[in-house]
């Protein structure tokens, strides 16, 4: 038997020429480099004249010894020293050993699902992530694309995978070619796919093939270009990477994508039962399965089902895969309902030009329907293609209601938007009183109010009983405001109230004649009755209802906002900062600062806190937005969600866009808030407790407990 010389540093004994050295396995195999040979009799060959292999005792290790002194490896270079030192020995190496241990050194290597990378020789040992083994007693198995290595004294077997495999390398170099030849090309149906991302993923993914998430990404772009023989396949190797139960969830997507459903079936079982083995999820998962089995694309439903049995949701990364999805005419009602949720979230995620794409793919593999043609005329409408969006709202209109899709929550207006030409007309017509606030009872401050001070600001908010919970706490924050800075005309609180109990009624009377008889500043007025439809979007209306009746009585700026707020105590400060800076103020977040929009929705226009200033404008802008609101109000609609945005949307852009340039507009959103609203300390909850929580008995409590204000007199 012959073996090699292996050093401390991990180099083999060799030469070239006459020239002694330590060399990598890689060149001794490679020729590069001739090895130094030590047979079984204990010679060398060639220097076998000079040095001598000395055995060192209770140790597998030899010195090589010239005359008195010992050969050394100093980091590749071979000396003579006159002292050996413990590691200045040589381990003997079966010569059979150096094509698999150059292998090991030379190439990358999974242990089970865990990348351990190349292996590297030092202290006479072999080490391979956190293993390390003997040299001396080393023996190596080599299968395939793996190496199973073991100690002769300690016979535990640990098993490597190649990485790359043949199987992923072959891929990769598929991939290549198909690139080089320009077979690669994005088409109508593939709105994500992008040639550049996919070259850059397949560049990461030949730099660290071990990466599995690159691998993913690799499948996933494969994907999204419908390249499915090269996603299943980069997929598969991702799998023989990791065993994560959400890889063989994104195999179910492939399969389903290349219509494979029964295949989609039995992996989604698969995945589902490895995530979570110790429950009964496919017995709650056995519908959604055999209908997919049967060609319905009912994985559109697995969020929902999965959070129904109350288990998380596998990981999204392959989600761009199911919209654009062409639905089967299998699919039933709550498919069509999920998938049209879905495109609509998907779609309002991108930019204009992937958005195009999409609804481009969309019509192609389904035609039209609620979902795209709601899109289009999101689309529409932020070119600045009034018309065509209209159209296209009212086309999403009909094809919801005959289809029975609901749409998502934030483009619930569709069913409330009136169009441009609508809108012009309700200043033509009269408008009736579809929701009742015109036949509500009114309480105004004394008219005589005004010939003391003038009316500088009205404040209007508008709740049914449930909300009034925020009422007390919003009067007293302004009641203390306006005390601590008592340098305004009134300001005139405007409260409606839809069916309030008898005790809320008393509250707001007894108040509002405190007000009075305590010289406040503050003048409480307050409507109440029942709307003739009662829900979430009529509450939310209120306020704007009762405006013409507000502006008939008081000429001065207005302020709208939500009721479930109160005011800081430097509100009077705030408010003087803003009339004199400010003739507008929206929350504009969808807009910039060219008074453009730039994202969402025409009814994605925050109505929690809106200002106008100019009073001579205010109540043509009131009897607008109460006739916008009796007009697009429907109760056959499935829903009016998002009515009061829409006729705030639409008065901003029939009033005060066309001015833009002229006016000046404040961004609600920034700044100094004018209120303190539940979006700053926590939800509606926490704001009822924040800074003190105040009940109808709080509040008369602490009026009782007043110093009357000097009395009012009129600015000289």
């Amino acid at each position: 038997m012959a073996f090699f010389l292996l050093g401390w540093h991990g180099g083999l004994v060799g030469y070239t020429g006459w020239h002694l050295q330590t060399a990598s396995f890689a060149d001794i195999l490679s020729g590069s480099v001739s090895p130094v040979i030590m047979h079984d009799d204990g010679t060398l060959e060639p220097c076998g004249a000079f040095i001598t292999p000395t055995p060192l005792e209770n140790s597998d290790s030899i010195a090589l010894k010239v005359n008195h002194r010992t050969v050394s490896d100093r980091n590749g270079f071979l000396e003579l020293v006159d002292h050996q030192a413990t590691w200045e020995s040589f381990i003997p190496v079966q010569t059979t050993l150096l094509p698999i241990l150059k292998d090991l050194t030379t190439r990358s290597w999974h242990e089970a699902d865990k990348w351990v990378g190349k292996a590297h020789c030092t202290e006479h040992h072999l080490h391979l992530g956190d293993r390390h083994w003997s040299i001396g007693t080393l023996n190596a198995e080599k299968s395939g694309e793996t190496v199973t290595l073991w100690n002769t004294d300690a016979p535990d077997r640990v098993t490597y995978k190649l990485c790359p495999s043949r199987a992923l390398s072959s891929l990769l170099e598929t991939l290549n070619e198909r690139l080089q030849a320009g077979e690669i090309r994005s088409s109508v149906t593939t709105p994500w796919a992008d040639s550049g991302t996919l070259r850059e993923t397949l560049a990461n993914a030949s730099f660290a093939p071990h990466r599995t998430d690159y691998l993913l990404h690799l499948s996933r772009q494969c994907a999204l270009f419908e390249i499915w023989d090269l996603a299943t396949g980069f997929l598969a190797c991702a799998r023989q990477q990791d065993s994560n139960p959400d890889f063989i969830y994104f195999a179910a997507i492939l399969a389903l994508r290349a219509q494979q459903h029964d295949s989609a079936a039995q992996l989604l079982a698969e995945a589902l039962t490895t995530r979570f083995p110790d429950s009964n999820i496919l017995e709650k998962t056995a519908t959604l399965r055999a209908r997919l089995a049967q060609g319905e694309n009912t994985l559109l439903l697995l969020p929902q089902t999965l959070e129904e049995a109350k288990v998380p949701m596998f990981d999204r990364l392959f989600d761009l895969l199911m919209v654009p999805l062409p639905l089967s005419d299998q699919d039933g009602k709550d498919i069509q309902q999920a998938y049209s949720m879905r495109f609509e979230d998907m779609s309002g995620q991108h930019d204009m030009t992937h958005r195009l794409k999409l609804l481009t793919a969309e019509a192609h593999y389904n035609g039209v329907s609620y979902w795209e043609e709601v899109n289009m005329g999101h689309v529409a409408w932020l070119a600045g293609l009034r018309k065509e969006a209209d159209a296209h709202y009212a086309s999403a209109r009909k094809l919801a209601i005959e289809s029975h899709i609901h749409p998502i929550h934030y483009n619930c207006g569709v069913f409330s938007w009136l169009s441009e030409a609508d809108c012009a007309a309700l200043s033509s017509r009269s408008v009736p009183d579809r929701l009742g606030v015109s036949q509500w009872e009114w309480q105004f401050s004394p008219e005589d109010d005004a010939t003391v001070l003038p009316s500088e600001v009205c404040l209007v908010f508008g709740c049914d009983k449930g909300y009034f919970r925020f009422i007390p706490k919003l009067i007293l924050s302004l009641i203390r405001a306006s005390r601590a800075n008592p340098t305004t005309g009134f300001i005139q609180l405007c409260i409606g109230v839809d069916q309030p109990t008898m005790e809320q009624l008393t509250f707001l009377t007894k108040t509002a004649e405190w007000l009075v008889a305590n010289n406040s500043r503050v003048r409480l007025n307050f409507a109440h009755g029942t709307l003739a439809y009662r829900d979430g979007a009529t509450y939310t209306a209120i306020r704007y209802l009762m405006l013409p009746e507000i502006t008939a009585r008081f000429s001065c700026p207005l302020i709208t906002a939500d009721c479930d707020g109160y005011f800081p105590s430097d509100f009077v400060s705030l408010w003087q900062d803003m009339k004199a800076s400010a003739d507008y103020g929206f929350r504009l977040y969808a807009y910039n600062r060219e008074g453009k929009q730039v994202m969402g929705e025409p009814w994605g226009f925050g109505a929690g806190i809106s200002y106008f200033g100019e009073a001579d404008r205010i109540p043509a802008i009131a009897h607008f937005l109460s006739d916008y609101l009796n007009t697009a109000y429907n109760p056959q609609n499935p829903t009016n969600w998002c009515v009061d945005q829409c006729a705030l949307a639409a008065a901003f852009k029939r009033f005060v866009a066309p001015k833009w340039d002229e006016l000046r507009i404040k961004f609600m959103d920034e700044g100094t808030p004018l209120m303190v609203m539940p979006h700053h300390v926590g939800g509606k909850d926490a704001l009822l407790a924040h800074e003190g929580s105040f009940s109808m008995v709080d509040v008369v409590s602490e009026l009782a407990r007043y110093t009357p204000e000097p009395p009012l007199t009129p600015p000289s």
